[in-house]
């Protein structure tokens, strides 16, 4: 497993708050970058080899954990075998790492840092700015939305969303997944930003400069490997509710990296308490 250094300083994208509400567009055809309308700037921070810690993270500590996870997929490009397969798998991770009585997939999303493969795969660009993917409003209609009639009696008790992230093909040797711990991260540093698809209008939160922020690393993940992140929680009783999280072009990559491919997969967690 990696020998990496213990830290490295790699640069965070971070939202400069100019006071304006800024929007990110997500890209509708294969291939398409990202856009942006706000201010970004980048921030070398210190971030933490977490291969080298104790692999103690959680859900409701951290907001994200690390998990040896082996799957029965045999391509991640087809979507009828993520559904087939990948769907239940993903679901019983979830009820597994938050004690949730029922947890369902909406959402897969592929990415890739290398263009060819982003149009072959109709994947998107590595996120390379620190975001949870909800705020209070969108995790709600989000429910509304996959669950429809159902979702009423679901809003009335607790639920969460968390993504599992994972490589697709081989070693992740360029741009990794950076996650900034729950308890270093101060709600006054985060900021709208509006969501716009090409069939609905969401909101994220996406975070100015805080050297407080705890950034962690799983240098070299591997298919066999995942990681649970946070996005939201209803639970107010002082558990982490989200964990931010970024890619970052690495500055200890080789230059003959081969590219990343990587699956997020978005899965509702409902519980029974309230």
């Amino acid at each position: 497993m990696s020998m990496s250094a213990e830290t490295i300083e790699a640069p965070i994208g971070y939202l400069v708050d100019t006071g304006e509400l800024p929007v990110f567009y997500q890209s509708n055809v294969a291939g398409e970058r990202t856009n942006f309308e706000g201010e970004r700037e980048f921030r070398a921070m210190t971030v933490r080899n977490a291969r080298l810690l104790p692999n103690e993270f959680t859900l409701d500590r951290e907001g994200f954990a690390f998990v040896d996870h082996t799957t029965a997929v045999t391509d991640f490009q087809d979507d009828a075998h993520l559904a087939a397969v990948y769907n239940a798998e993903a679901e019983a991770l979830v009820r597994i790492h938050t004690g949730a009585a029922r947890a369902l997939v909406f959402d897969h999303t592929r990415r890739s840092s290398s263009q060819s493969l982003r149009e072959a795969h109709n994947a998107r660009d590595p996120a390379n700015a620190a975001h949870t993917d909800y705020t209070d409003w969108s995790a709600r209609k989000r429910v509304e939305a996959v669950m429809g009639d159902g979702a009423e009696a679901l809003l009335a008790k607790r639920f969460a969303i968390v993504n599992v992230w994972r490589s697709t093909a081989g070693t992740i040797e360029e741009w990794p997944l950076a996650l900034c711990s729950w308890d270093s991260v101060d709600d006054g540093h985060l900021h709208t930003v509006e969501r716009r698809a090409y069939n609905r209008v969401g909101q994220t939160r996406h975070a100015s400069f805080d050297q407080k922020n705890d950034w962690f690393y799983f240098p070299d993940m591997t298919p066999g490997e995942a990681i649970l992140i946070k996005n939201y929680d209803t639970a107010d009783d002082g558990r982490a509710r989200y964990a931010l999280h970024t890619s970052f072009d690495d500055p200890t990559a080789s230059a003959n990296a081969t590219p990343r491919e990587s699956l997020e997969t978005r899965v509702l967690a409902f519980f029974d308490e309230t």
